[in-house]
Formats: structure tokens, sequence, C-alpha cells
């Protein structure tokens, strides 16, 4: 809103276009595309701790809404965790799965992690735009998050399989190589459990844009 990139809004206002919402299954899909573009985007700007007193009630009355795949955030409050995005994050990732990757990056170009956010969700992004509807975009979801559980766990059984070294100092180095990787299969393992767990948040607003 600072940046002149979007308006704010009253719950009671007229709103025909999308909005981000944590009140249904359906997933921004490029089946959205044309509203995007003739009606526009409604992100719900506030902290993650106080999601439950929006008035859904009422915001439901408006709009279409739509809830986003897995991502991963990118801004300096929640950097690197799963479906905590914040409000400029879920508005550039619907733009970038309806298929305007350029609106997307013109959203994020204020703000110092932009391009990380696209660099860190550039698989998902590309996976999720060439879907056609909503349930393409959650079987490719489903299924990434599949193949980061399976290559979590082959990893996982390279570090078993792993013969003794020689010396005590690459022994030094091949245990710590090993809790790194441990490290990055347990947050594989997490990230794809949440996910199946929580596959109806939303992402809308975290400490604001």
């Amino acid at each position: 809103v600072r940046f002149g990139l979007a308006k704010a809004m009253k719950p009671t206002a007229p709103f025909h276009g999308i909005i981000l919402s944590t009140q249904t299954r359906v997933m921004a899909s490029p089946a959205d595309r044309e509203l995007v573009e003739t009606v526009g985007i409604a992100g719900i700007n506030c902290s993650w701790n106080r999601i439950s007193e929006i008035p859904w009630d009422r915001l439901r009355r408006c709009g279409h809404h739509r809830t986003l795949p897995f991502l991963v955030a990118a801004n300096t409050v929640n950097y690197g965790r799963p479906w905590k995005l914040n409000t400029a994050e879920a508005i550039a990732a619907t733009l970038a799965i309806v298929g305007l990757r350029d609106a997307a990056n013109a959203v994020l170009r204020r703000f110092s992690w932009g391009k990380e956010f696209m660099r860190l969700n550039k698989e998902a992004f590309d996976g999720y735009s060439s879907a056609s509807d909503s349930a393409g975009v959650r079987k490719w979801q489903d299924e990434y998050l599949a193949r980061c559980q399976a290559e979590a766990r082959a990893r996982k059984s390279e570090e078993i399989d792993l013969p003794p070294s020689c010396s005590s100092e690459d022994e030094e180095d091949e245990e710590e190589a090993a809790r790194s990787s441990e490290r990055g299969c347990a947050s594989a393992v997490d990230t794809a459990a949440v996910a199946a767990g929580v596959e109806d948040a939303s992402v809308l607003a975290s400490e604001g844009c």
C-alpha cells in the first residue's frame, strides 16, 4: 500500500475479484487469469497471529475466494517458512501462478527480498502455472511434496551407507556433513508433513507490506 501498488479497502467494501482466503479449498490457478486481469486481487493485511479476528462472514459474500498452494516465504520475518507469506508475497504469488510473471516481479521489485522469493519458488511457480485449473495445481503440489519426501529419504539412506573414514579429520568432516544433511532432510520432511496437514491454509498477510 505504501508503495502505491495497492489500495486499502474496508471489509464491507464491494469487491468481485480474487480474495486470498482461508475459507476455501479452491486454489488459485491459471483459470483465474481473466478475473485477475479485469478485477484484481485482494489480500488481507493482518498478522498471522490475528487471522481468527478477520470478519470472514462478511468477506464470504464478496469476490471469489482462493487459497494458495505450497510456497516458501522469503520475507525477513518468516524467511524459509512454508505457507507464511506476507501480503506482497501472496499477491505476487497469485500473479505468477495465473501466468502474469512480469506483474509479479513488478510487485516484488520494491522489496529487498523480492528476487529471493521468486528464486526460492521458481520450480513451484513453473509447475503451478502449467496447470489448467485448481485441481491441477493441487495435483502438482502433492506430487512436488512427495518428491521432497522421497529425496529426503534418499539422502538419509546415503548417510547410512557411507563407509568409515581412515582419518580422524575426515571423520570429523563427514560427521559435520552428515549433521548438515540430516538437518536438510528433517526440514524437507517436516515441510512436506506441514503441507499435508494444513493444505487448506492460505497465504494471506503476515506483518503487512
